[in-house]
């Protein structure tokens, strides 16, 4: 019977003769490794700094490869750094329920619910797809919903878990930030409890995961395949939000993004301008002193120039407020708080308009990324946002068609051009996209 010391150093011995590195380099990036643990599952490698870990890691498919040969089955490899294991040895030595039920413990705001969601253009589909896997559970699986910081991703999550407590009280719920999800993994992997972590995990009917692209902790994936998988066959409702589309995510393993993107992906966006001041007037509901008076054109003012982050948006009517309290005007008007937010920088615009601008703010009133409205994708939701764009470049800036090209993935004059002429017969036609253009221009100061 190999001890775990013999076996890593027949490990490190293949690997040196199929890497290659110089004996110098071989002993400076594995030489202070060792193998904290290995069992029928996983081999666990302990290095010492963040950057051996990443070097090590670029290495995982040979070191799985080393280890099944040596050992003659097929093990996962991780990768820990030392301190990673002693936290773990000291949260084992203390009380480890104690720390996992912080992580299970219920941390739904109450605040956030389906009724004061505001919904508008941007955000429909996202809170129509919320509100139909909490009717039916399973059946839209995973639900993927993506978009900007501050649009309302997380608001959404909480709604449904919210909505299934005081509907279906018996079915149980579990929200959790993708980080604290590494972290449960991580320590259930060198504290040998993972079976009793997945067993925990598929005791909850609903898994509301926040802000997956933080996932990117390798060695906690394979675990959460596994659970991913199990909740799945079971039925287990699971809801997922990113900042960007599943295709996009960085660091995340193929089979994961295969699997989430099987699901209903639905983008959520910067809230329009009749959207925005919804928002601001279902916030003033709640915090407006009645003996504030406020112009209809403060409103306007703040849902042009705030709409691309919610949480900005209602923040910044927060603060409107605090100074109408403090300085005690007789009534916010349009110049009150254009001097209240005069060093904002949201609110100073830019000298010269570039193209840079003109894509920013058009990803972000239609909810996209920047490398999606770059893309070759012709579906109409990027599609157009794209001709936008192409549009008020030329319209704008006066660039010539083959310089739009190369801010937009390098294409040919012939197709911008193109482009160019199919949005000015689109607005022709259409008001709903004058109506577009005219939102963005005022969001751009032209």
């Amino acid at each position: 019977m190999l001890f775990r010391s013999d076996i890593y150093t027949q490990v490190l011995d293949h690997l040196k003769k199929i890497l290659n590195f110089r004996d110098e380099e071989f002993k400076y990036w594995f030489g202070n490794s060792y193998l904290f643990d290995i069992d029928d599952d996983f081999a666990s490698i302990v290095v010492t700094t963040k950057v051996h870990k990443t070097i090590i890691t670029n290495f995982i498919e040979e070191i799985a490869t080393v280890f099944e040969q040596i050992i003659g089955k097929k093990v996962g490899c991780h990768i820990f750094l030392q301190a990673e294991i002693n936290q773990s040895i000291k949260i084992s030595k203390n009380n480890l329920s104690d720390f996992d039920s912080k992580f299970f413990n219920t941390k739904l705001k109450e605040e956030y619910t389906f009724d004061n969601f505001v919904t508008g253009k941007s955000n429909r589909d996202a809170e129509a797809a919320a509100r139909a896997v909490c009717y039916y559970p399973g059946q839209y699986n995973p639900l993927f919903i993506f978009g900007n910081s501050g649009l309302g991703k997380t608001h959404l999550l909480h709604a449904i878990g919210n909505f299934i407590h005081e509907n279906n009280p018996e079915l149980r719920v579990l929200y959790i930030y993708s980080e604290d999800l590494v972290t449960l993994l991580i320590n259930a992997m060198t504290t040998k409890t993972v079976e009793e972590l997945k067993d925990k995990i598929l005791t909850y009917d609903f898994l509301l995961i926040d802000d997956i692209q933080r996932l990117k902790q390798s060695t906690s994936q394979e675990i959460f395949f596994n659970i991913y998988n199990k909740l799945m066959n079971e039925n287990k409702q699971i809801v997922i939000t990113s900042d960007i589309h599943p295709t996009e995510l960085k660091g995340i393993e193929n089979r994961l993004i295969s699997r989430f993107s099987s699901g209903l992906s639905v983008p959520i966006g910067s809230p329009e301008f009749e959207t925005a001041k919804a928002i601001l007037r279902k916030k003033m509901e709640g915090c407006q002193n009645d003996n504030i008076m406020i112009n209809e054109e403060v409103l306007d003012f703040l849902a042009t120039r705030f709409s691309s982050d919610v949480r900005k948006l209602e923040g910044s009517l927060n603060e409107l407020f605090f100074k109408a309290i403090l300085y005690n005007p007789e009534v916010i008007d349009l110049e009150f708080v254009t001097e209240i937010f005069k060093d904002d920088p949201q609110i100073k615009v830019e000298s010269e308009l570039t193209a840079a601008q003109i894509k920013q703010v058009v990803c972000e009133f239609y909810g996209l990324t920047k490398s999606q409205i770059e893309s070759k994708s012709r579906t109409a939701t990027i599609a157009n946002p794209r001709h936008i764009a192409i549009y008020l470049c030329r319209k704008h800036l006066n660039m010539p068609f083959a310089k739009i090209g190369m801010e937009f993935g390098g294409r040919d004059h012939t197709t911008i051009m193109s482009s160019y002429e199919k949005m000015k017969k689109m607005l022709k036609e259409k008001d709903t996209f004058q109506q577009a253009l005219h939102k963005i221009e005022r969001k751009l100061g032209v």
